[in-house]
């Protein structure tokens, strides 16, 4: 079946059908469900070396156009994103350079310059003719347990970065593929001969990312068990961490520690020596840690998060989707290995 033919058995013409398939807006939503219905019914498939060449000629439409994307950060945020921890100024990096390779400018709206109100933000958005929408990791310290993120969806292309913010749920992202990551520092660990690892992580950072390091290492332990299982080594702020780590260390005795930066600091509080007292692999290494090469880790490739993110809105501006989907997708950036002298190979 072509278009022709769809187009005459739904009795409108043939751009009425290409924009419905395309989820134009301004097609009406009963016309573009029923022609949308049609074409399952009758298995119609568009060409796709045509769909290419449209996209082709939107993406260079948006060139033209100096098309934005809005950044709108959480309303608790004061501060322009990718201005405070150095993970996020390397995802506005990646944002800021796959924006201009597209042709996109990336402007940031802040709710806490209009009261708060989401509302009064969609509404500045809308009249300015803004069609994308880019949902920012959080950027403070101590953000809050609760809090609403209500943007008018239904008006823009959207995105966002990471897992920090939970609000909204129904959303494209693309984020750091923790679980894979963890699993490739294990790898690597195992591939230097150790065998007796370790595994510490702040309780608060466990549950910001749902357990994936964790569940990496405890899947780790569950296919190399012929030393026995080694605990892991959860903690919070509270006083007393240091005399359980220091009890843990003794009762373990790990050769190699796969851990976060919040674990290493508590380690050398406690004067352990790295490696000399134990090897440590950090998996949230940043191009500022603590001596650079010292520390073999995992580079998360925030830039590379954020140039996916600017992806995936230029996805859904090609395809003509707006609001919320109901099936979400989520790209994720497998890290980066990185040698170190924290990890020296074992003879």
């Amino acid at each position: 079946m072509t278009i022709r033919d769809l187009a005459k058995l739904a009795g409108v013409s043939r751009m009425t059908v290409s924009r419905a398939l395309n989820n134009a807006a301004e097609v009406a939503p009963e016309t573009r469900e029923r022609i949308q219905s049609l074409a399952r019914e009758h298995r119609y498939t568009g060409n796709p070396m045509i769909t290419a060449l449209m996209a082709d000629v939107r993406r260079r439409k948006v060139r033209s156009d100096r098309t934005i994307i809005a950044v709108v950060p959480p309303v608790f945020q004061t501060t322009k994103w990718g201005t405070n921890h150095i993970a996020n100024r390397l995802y506005r990096i990646g944002v800021e350079r796959r924006a201009a390779a597209l042709g996109f400018k990336v402007e940031d709206f802040m709710p806490s310059a209009y009261e708060g109100s989401y509302r009064r933000v969609s509404q500045v958005l809308y009249q300015r003719g803004i069609q994308a929408v880019l949902v920012p990791s959080i950027d403070v310290r101590d953000p809050p347990e609760q809090f609403e993120y209500a943007l008018d969806w239904d008006k823009f292309a959207v995105a966002g970065i990471g897992f920090s913010l939970h609000e909204p749920k129904r959303l494209d992202r693309a984020v750091v593929a923790h679980f894979q990551s963890a699993r490739l520092a294990l790898h690597e660990i195992r591939e230097r001969g150790y065998r007796r690892i370790g595994f510490g992580i702040l309780q608060r950072i466990n549950e910001r990312m749902e357990g994936r390091w964790k569940a990496a290492f405890l899947l780790d332990q569950l296919e190399h068990d012929e030393l026995g299982q080694m605990r892991l080594f959860e903690f919070d702020r509270m006083q007393g961490q240091k005399a359980r780590l220091r009890r843990w260390l003794r009762e373990h005795l790990p050769e190699v520690i796969l851990g976060e930066r919040y674990f290493l600091q508590l380690l050398l509080e406690c004067g352990v020596k790295i490696p000399g007292d134990v090897a440590f692999v950090l998996l949230d290494w940043l191009p500022d840690d603590l001596g650079g090469d010292r520390f073999a880790g995992i580079d998360q490739r925030f830039e590379s998060v954020g140039e996916a993110t600017v992806d995936l809105i230029a996805g859904r501006l090609n395809r003509n989707e707006r609001g919320l989907p109901e099936d979400p997708h989520v790209k994720k950036i497998e890290g980066r290995w990185l040698d170190g002298h924290s990890l020296p190979r074992l003879n």
